[in-house]
């Protein structure tokens, strides 16, 4: 028993969009702006043949953000629930089941690879808008459905890698995070905790000043290389800010003072790496820190995203993930689902 025979495509096509959000979040360091008015996601036919390209690649996980329920019968629902990961039964409607896009075209595929790539030529057909629900800060309802159980889709920006860490361990849901091997690290930062930027002791050592001095010498060094090299020049250009930005006190640093060097550290490790020993983005990032801004898309049964809600809500959770779960939860209130 498949997925397939029960549900169609059109069934999706209220939320085949939040695929190509999801996807172009992983491909893109631009903002949610941006990627809203980008041909990839509201463009129909460029959306297709993204989406297409994605289904070459077998990257069936920014699928999963498009979500369909469906009365099939109680044997047939249960059947599928206990088959298909992350598919959504619940008793109290014996013979509805949710499943995503994701497990459609992945029996699709193992059925008739032709047809599996057609099916992405008549995305084209469905064209509906994203237009977000509401935004708290840095968070974004980008979609919902409210029927049995519900769905919902979230962009969440300028958090750290550190925080989706932690995210990304809640796995009944579903997310696409910005990649450090497709999108550009240049002009990103790390985040910096509250109680690092808050804290207002000094050390004011000279031996380890020195030693901090000396790193900087190495930053100012490392931008001469890269002015020989075939970094592109508005590359250089940023990387040259950044460093000439961070000036180290003459008799104390701080703790934030610490962070901001070794990001710019890492950051030129990275670049010369990438640019002078040729070696790719994707083994290069090894040396960027683990509190680097991203963007991630995130996405699951309200249920589900209630639990994390509550979960990540409670006092003993940090700071971060505290935050976007708080701001997840007013968005669902707004949404009188929550």
């Amino acid at each position: 028993m498949k997925v397939l025979d029960f549900f169609n495509l059109e069934d999706f096509k209220m939320s085949i969009p939040f695929t190509a959000l999801g996807a172009r979040t992983c491909y893109s360091s631009k903002d949610l702006n941006y990627l809203l008015n980008d041909p990839r996601v509201v463009s129909k036919e460029d959306r297709a043949k993204f989406l297409s390209k994605l289904g070459n690649y077998k990257h069936f996980s920014v699928f999963a953000h498009s979500f369909a329920y469906k009365s099939i019968g109680e044997m047939n629902a249960l059947k599928i629930g206990a088959t298909y990961f992350k598919s959504h039964y619940n008793p109290e409607y014996p013979d509805v089941i949710g499943v995503s896009l994701r497990h459609y075209l992945e029996d699709l595929l193992n059925k008739d690879e032709t047809e599996y790539f057609q099916a992405f030529d008549k995305m084209a057909e469905y064209d509906t808008p994203v237009e977000p629900l509401g935004i708290k800060d840095n968070v974004s309802l980008i979609g919902i459905l409210k029927e049995y159980d519900g769905y919902a889709v979230f962009y969440i920006d300028n958090v750290s890698r550190t925080m989706t860490h932690q995210l990304v361990r809640h796995t009944t849901l579903n997310f696409s995070q910005r990649s450090q091997r497709y999108a550009s690290e240049t002009d990103n930062y790390t985040i910096i905790p509250p109680s690092i930027k808050e804290n207002e002791e000094a050390l004011n050592s000279p031996v380890f000043l020195e030693a901090i001095n000396n790193i900087q010498n190495f930053l100012n060094e490392g931008l001469d290389i890269l002015k020989d090299t075939k970094i592109k020049e508005n590359a250089y250009e940023i990387i040259k800010n950044r460093v000439e930005s961070f000036k180290i006190p003459k008799n104390e640093i701080k703790a934030e003072d610490l962070i901001k060097l070794t990001d710019e550290f890492a950051e030129m490790i990275y670049d010369i790496l990438v640019y002078n020993f040729k070696i790719k983005r994707e083994d290069a990032r090894f040396v960027l820190p683990h509190g680097r801004k991203t963007t991630i898309v995130v996405s699951g049964t309200l249920n589900w995203i209630k639990d994390f809600i509550e979960k990540r809500t409670e006092p003993h959770a940090q700071w971060e993930i505290r935050k976007v779960a708080q701001q997840m939860k007013e968005l669902l209130q707004e949404q009188n689902v929550m």
